[in-house]
């Protein structure tokens, strides 16, 4: 009876000892790396970590790693016959814990494929491990390097970065992160650009100009430059951050204009080891102020208590006192050790309870399980679905892949006599939330970016956008003028449809007048449509009638300079005509003629205007120009309404020879009738300088819009000014002298003028002098030839009167003649002799002297 006792108390005390304390034999395998400067054990981090937890007493599993005494090197086949052998040890291992480099990582974890034993990783981030098809029992217990993608998201976001350039490392690893990065912008409703997405080679790291391929640094660098990007991002391991630093340098392309953002990197002190063209101390003018990404070394609150039940700071504390704490000291990834440990105790523990209600064995300690599949699956999906907390953070995972915190930090250099301090700058913290998503912090350290300028660099050139349109002030302005003007040319067409019977007014031709008047109204009508843009008229036909206004501005204009300038023309023409050889043969010329070269101008002008408008019509088209400003980060960028045609200059430049011509023929005759003035015939000289207004302010008006084309509204207000002043000193010279006269005799009762011709080139003879009084009184001879002098004077003068008044009696008989509008063609001839005295720059001619060809034909 005492003996079924004692067995009874040995199987209870077993039963609870097995209870409380259930091994997990594991396969632990670890490499050293070039950074670690250490090839010690990691045994030490991992038996604290399962002592401690033997400590907590709602923890029932206890792992056993087994692993080599030193880390192995990074080897492939090393790491892989390493696996081999240690999965036939006793008891078999069921998964594999590693912390291994990249290489030896993925031939393991395609090895526990084959085994479907599960493989967590702790210090591995590469990108590549997301292939779940390749890798399908792996688990990471340190985030990604995809997962930088969010807290660089982020960044851009806080410093309103939306135009960025990309530079990534040509492999595999590298280029996954960039398509998901692109991938994950495509998510926002924010309108990202990305500018250049560039690899690297570095098979073309060294590539002559004639001999680049497209993954050439130098041409990523070109393409940089040329099209300006100013936040550029990073994916390369650090012997090629080193090599793109320096070619930073040697573009210039760093400093207060320019922001890195790249990957950052675990091994210390990484830009010593430069193997490149630029020195270290170039290298790190052109790395400082770079921002970086890094997995969280320790999270973000320090309080928080894992299920080991201690806090990242107590962690902290108990690694500091290890035999090995140097090496822990710069070892990165010793809390996702930790972690990892701490995401396999929970799992199994999870695990047992699981196969308990599946009648599937939970005793690990035997080979058998092995035979047994379901445990396997059910082990990876439990550590899926792990929601506890660690010392790097909340453990979570998304197929497999750690949902971890993300920092920023910023590399600073500052100089000290000859050498380069470098410190690296905790900024921000990318903390997971409950959703998924990421909440971008400040870190507690209280450290701000420090930027090289004023604030943080402008991703690109801000463009300001302006409209150049002519304000309502200066339309209102120019419509105003404008109007005054056509009332000025009603005005005037009013008071020479009143006066037209007056001698003064009947006597410069009305009816070509009132052409002068209707071809200024149409110039002023030009001038309010060249004001108008798409802005004063509805959205709806905006286009439609702006082409219809660009078709009109050019219509009203040219027809209008063609009629105005055509009357002023043939005007000219006639008095050159009648008066320009007064040795030749003339006849009367009536203002039919007059009427007929103005029609065959405007002609001309509208077959030149139609084929314009149907080959190739004029249609509103909106160009944009930019702007410079004092700031290299600002340009205007100006739009503005044009209307255009395919061959518009062809056009411009038919019109421009057809009216230039037309401009020289009327200076020229302008020029040889200068002298002649007859007010009463063709207001000689205010149609002369009429037509040297129109010439010359026509000329200035191409010259000065060719100049300020660009600029929109100043073009207007000149142009507009130029044409206003022809137009209005035009008709004020035609029509205020012939007003100014009516005002004087508005009864028509003056006597018509004389021909007065103006001689500039010819002699002029002064008069004697006067006759001095002799002293000598007492000399009655010279008395006597004084007195029979002034007799002669006298006789002489009564003859010159009666000379000139036969010559009023002629004129009066050739203005009469040249007054009936209906009447025949008289043929006359009049001769100025050569023996003409000239005083006082009028001729003067004796009655003998002018001989009328005809002179009972003026009677007829």
């Amino acid at each position: 009876m005492w003996y079924c006792s004692y067995f009874v108390l040995l199987y209870i005390f077993g039963f609870v000892n097995l209870t409380i304390s259930k091994q997990i034999p594991l396969i632990g395998l670890f490499t050293s790396t070039n950074h670690d400067n250490n090839s010690s054990s990691s045994s030490l981090v991992i038996n604290y970590a399962v002592n401690h937890l033997k400590t907590i007493d709602n923890l029932t599993s206890e792992l056993l790693i087994q692993h080599s005494e030193q880390d192995i090197p990074c080897d492939m086949a090393i790491g892989t016959k390493m696996v081999f052998d240690m999965i036939h040890r006793k008891p078999r291992p069921l998964a594999i814990f590693s912390g291994s480099c990249q290489t030896v990582a993925s031939a393991i974890a395609e090895t526990a494929g084959i085994y479907d034993m599960t493989i967590i990783i702790y210090s591995e981030t590469s990108s590549l491990f997301t292939a779940r098809e390749k890798y399908p029992s792996l688990i990471r217990t340190v985030p990604g390097d995809s997962q930088h993608n969010i807290a660089r998201k982020l960044l851009l976001k806080t410093y309103n970065w939306r135009r960025f350039g990309i530079l990534y490392q040509y492999e595999r690893q590298y280029t996954m992160p960039v398509t998901r990065f692109n991938d994950l912008l495509h998510e926002d409703s924010i309108e990202w650009e990305n500018a250049l997405s560039k690899g690297i080679s570095f098979n073309d790291l060294d590539e002559t100009q004639g001999n680049r391929t497209r993954n050439s640094l130098k041409d990523a660098f070109d393409e940089l430059q040329r099209n300006n990007i100013r936040i550029i991002l990073g994916n390369f391991n650090s012997t090629m951050a080193i090599r793109i630093f320096c070619e930073a340098f040697r573009y210039n392309l760093y400093g207060s204009r320019f922001q890195w953002i790249i990957v950052g990197y675990y091994e210390p002190e990484w830009w010593l080891k430069n193997e490149g063209p630029c020195n270290t101390s170039e290298i790190l003018v052109a790395l400082n102020g770079t921002l970086q990404t890094r997995v969280a070394e320790s999270r973000y609150d320090d309080n928080t208590r894992t299920i080991a039940d201690l806090t990242p700071a107590q962690f902290k504390f108990d690694l500091s006192r290890l035999k090995t704490s140097s090496y822990y000291k710069h070892s990165y990834f010793v809390g996702y050790e930790f972690d990892a440990i701490l995401t396999l105790t929970s799992a199994f523990e999870k695990l047992d309870n699981s196969l308990l209600k599946q009648n599937c064995s939970n005793n690990f300690s035997n080979d058998f399980i092995w035979r047994q599949s379901c445990w396997r699956t059910e082990l990876i999906d439990i550590i899926k679905k792990v929601d506890i907390e660690g010392v790097t953070g909340r453990i979570r995972f998304n197929n497999g892949d750690r949902i971890g915190e993300i920092v920023i930090e910023q590399i600073l250099v500052s100089h000290s006599g000859k050498s380069n301090n470098v410190e690296i700058v905790k900024l921000f913290v990318a903390i997971p939330t409950d959703q998924l998503k990421y909440a971008l912090l400040y870190a507690k350290n209280g450290r701000n970016v420090t930027w090289h300028g004023y604030g943080p660099p402008n991703d690109r050139i801000k463009r300001i956008d302006r409209a150049q349109r002519i304000s309502v002030l200066t339309y209102t302005i120019i419509a105003i003028a404008s109007g005054i003007g056509i009332f000025l040319a009603i005005g005037f067409f009013v008071f020479n449809i009143i006066f037209r019977t007056h001698r003064f007014i009947r006597m410069s031709s009305p009816q070509i007048n009132n052409l002068i008047i209707a071809g200024c109204i149409f110039s002023y009508i030009s001038v309010l449509l060249m004001g108008i843009d798409s802005t004063l008229l509805g959205k709806r036909y905006s286009d439609a009638a702006m082409n219809f206004i660009c078709a009109a501005r050019i219509w009203m204009l040219s027809i209008g300079f063609t009629i105005s300038f055509g009357a002023i023309f043939s005007k000219t023409w006639r008095v050159h005509t009648i008066f320009t050889n007064v040795d030749a043969q003339k006849r009367a010329i009536k203002d039919i003629r007059l009427f007929m070269i103005v029609g065959t101008l405007l002609v001309i002008d509208t077959v030149l205007l139609s084929a314009w408008q149907i080959i190739d019509p004029l249609k509103i088209h909106k160009y944009k120009s930019q702007t410079q400003t004092t700031d290299e980060d600002i340009m205007i960028l100006w739009s503005h309404e044009e209307c255009r045609s395919n061959r518009r200059s062809i056009w411009v430049t038919m019109q421009s020879i057809y009216k230039g011509v037309l401009m020289v023929i009327g200076s020229r005759f302008a020029w040889a009738t200068r002298n002649v003035h007859i007010a009463a015939l063709n207001d000689s000289k205010y149609v002369g300088m009429s037509l040297y207004n129109v010439v010359l302010l026509s000329i200035t008006t191409a010259v000065v819009g060719y100049f300020l084309r660009d600029q929109h509204e100043r073009s207007y207000i000149l142009t507009s000014t130029f044409i206003l002043l022809c137009v209005t000193i035009t008709l004020c010279l035609v029509f205020v002298p012939k007003f100014l006269e009516v005002a004087k005799d508005p009864r028509s009762e003056a006597k018509p003028q004389r021909v007065v011709i103006s001689t500039a080139g010819a002699k002029s003879h002064s008069p004697p002098p006067p006759v001095e009084e002799k002293e000598k009184k007492n000399s009655t001879k010279d008395n006597e030839q004084a007195i029979l002098k002034m007799k002669q004077l006298t006789n002489q003068n009564d003859v010159l009167k009666l000379s000139a008044n036969k010559c009023d009696e002629l004129i009066n008989k050739l203005l009469s003649a040249l007054e009936e509008a209906n009447g025949k063609q008289y043929q006359f001839e009049i001769f100025i002799p050569t023996s003409t005295i000239l005083m006082d720059d009028i001729t003067h001619t004796h009655e003998s002297d002018w001989l009328l060809a005809d002179e009972n034909q003026l009677t007829k």
